[in-house]
């Protein structure tokens, strides 16, 4: 047994969901999401239709651990910043690894077409999103702070903050980073201190 406590069994489950979640994802990006189906994502898994049900029920619930492994991402790096940032000013800095791939990565456009296209989706990758977020975040705040409506506010305004700015992103002609647009958006919220 590992150190984290896994056994064998659960790692190797773990690691072909993950695989899994990959290739859904490339094919969701190349083709659009409406358009792939459950076989092409096994075959390019390189597993059965079959052996696909026992790792994920449907294309939405692969897409969704996809985007769960984005906000995880964000949470983690959240956790990573400094003490003496302001909550707000972490949560802006804790997006900034997606927004530097968004910016980086041709295929980023797609993600955030798709999930324009799809607000079902976007509605439960936000809500795991904050989820998961809204936990790093509460251990920076001070007790007083520290109440799930005020985390969860600060979380879902963050959230709002970063859709705002992929919509202006996404707009034909937009030439602006998505880094600098969501400064912009956090800053009309509340300035930086």
């Amino acid at each position: 047994m590992s150190t984290t406590g896994e056994s064998l069994r659960q790692r190797t489950r773990r690691a072909v969901r993950a695989e899994i979640v990959e290739a859904a994802m490339e094919l969701f990006l190349s083709r659009g999401f409406d358009e792939t189906t459950v076989e092409e994502i096994a075959q390019s898994a390189g597993i059965s239709r079959r052996s696909y049900f026992r790792y994920f029920a449907s294309k939405d619930e692969v897409l969704a651990g996809g985007l769960a492994s984005i906000g995880a991402a964000i949470a983690q790096s959240l956790e990573a910043r400094p003490d003496t940032e302001s909550a707000w000013l972490a949560l802006r800095r804790a997006f900034d690894p997606i927004v530097r791939q968004a910016d980086a990565d041709p295929r980023a456009e797609a993600l955030g077409r798709l999930m324009l296209q799809h607000p079902g989706l976007q509605r439960e990758k936000d809500s795991t999103w904050a989820n998961t977020i809204a936990k790093a975040l509460a251990l920076r705040l001070p007790s007083d702070h520290r109440t799930t409506i005020q985390v969860d506010a600060l979380v879902a305004s963050a959230i709002a903050c970063l859709h705002v700015a992929q919509e202006h992103w996404l707009r034909p002609g937009e030439r602006v980073s998505l880094s600098a647009l969501l400064d912009k958006t956090m800053k009309a919220v509340r300035p930086f201190e």
